[in-house]
């Protein structure tokens, strides 16, 4: 578990009036699924409506205007058919495929493993199809690769605000938590010394419906002490003290929707959230502060890097795919880093 798929099919829920009393400003992007009626629909937004988090002050959109949703590659593993259940079923137009999943994700948790990047290759021409492996110009950009850079420089400078450790999450699932992926960034060395991944399974969410016997997702409370042991096991320090006063580490995300969103899910396990989710950097705020410009997510950052395609899709990985996007904004950060910015303090709290 040491070692995770975008949300997919957003908002799986039995209950269609759930959409629209998600909250007032809350807008979903789905990809193209069959309606009732035959057609395709397809809803604009982020995962938990609006803008996931500010970059520079204002935020949110000056108009709403008529944009459609983000695209997603079919090829895309399925993230709530992993963690449990796509309301979308057979419609699904994502991978309902426990095995490609798994290739995915355990390549992912070991990028430098030459046997898992075959694997991965073999179960995309059995699972997918050459056909499909070859039109989607797959290969080889949804393989992993170990996240390294250069060390901070004066990194006295880090220092100074406590920070070593980057902990680089990127949750998927609106309503409840279906993906929890981290990257940890030593900020000293310039590199990742860990990867974890785990599929979550919702507490409420699925009510009623049943389950992929094949997922192998575990409910929050449970994802949270396996991560704990994960730390510790690869920095020495426990969750319970990531964000306390001294500690070396803190969570870094793109936005603020992130850690709010761990600390809606820790009260409906009916837990505590732990102290390190109460403040965060918001890596976003921390690329306007540094070099400045409006940052609205992370495809602005990866344009700037030029790691965008002729069409604006990402050249590294599966867009929506937690595990992926963790490792691109590892890529973000890294850049940073490299041209000296040092912007690690917190600038995100449940309170702002």
């Amino acid at each position: 578990y040491q070692r995770r798929v975008r949300e997919t099919c957003p908002f799986p829920m039995a209950d269609p009036g759930a959409w629209k009393r998600a909250g007032r400003n809350h807008t979903f992007a789905p990809p193209q699924h069959a309606n009732t009626n035959g057609n395709t629909s397809q809803s604009s937004g982020r995962k938990g409506g609006g803008r996931k988090g500010g970059g520079r002050k204002g935020g949110g959109r000056k108009g709403k205007g008529n944009r459609s949703g983000p695209q997603y590659d079919p090829t895309t593993p399925c993230g709530y058919f992993m963690a449990g259940h796509c309301r979308y079923g057979g419609g699904c137009k994502l991978q309902h495929s426990a095995e490609w999943a798994m290739r995915i994700r355990d390549e992912w948790l070991d990028p430098e493993d030459l046997d898992l990047k075959q694997a991965v290759r073999e179960a995309a021409d059995r699972i997918l199809g050459p056909e499909m492996v070859t039109d989607s110009q797959m290969f080889p950009r949804v393989l992993s690769e170990r996240m390294a850079g250069e060390p901070v420089p004066d990194y006295a400078a880090g220092e100074e605000n406590g920070t070593r450790w980057l902990l680089v999450l990127d949750l998927e699932g609106k309503d409840e938590i279906t993906e929890f992926p981290v990257i940890v960034l030593d900020l000293e060395r310039g590199c990742e010394v860990g990867r974890f991944q785990s599929y979550v399974r919702p507490i409420h969410l699925f009510d009623g419906c049943e389950l992929n016997p094949d997922s192998p997702a575990d409910p929050f409370p449970e994802v949270l002490a396996k991560f704990d042991q994960f730390l510790k096991d690869t920095v020495g320090i426990s969750l319970h003290d990531v964000g306390s006063p001294g500690s070396a580490a803190r969570f870094l995300t793109c936005g603020d929707w992130d850690c709010k969103h761990v600390h809606s899910q820790c009260q409906i396990c009916g837990v505590d959230t732990p102290t390190a989710f109460r403040a965060w950097v918001n890596v976003k705020r921390a690329w306007s502060d540094g070099l400045g410009g409006d940052i609205r997510g992370m495809k602005s950052m990866l344009a700037r890097l030029g790691l965008l395609d002729a069409q604006g899709g990402v050249v590294h990985g599966f867009h929506h795919l937690g595990m992926h996007d963790v490792e691109n904004i590892c890529r973000c950060v890294l850049h940073l880093c490299k041209l000296g910015v040092d912007c690690w303090s917190p600038n995100g709290s449940l309170r702002r």
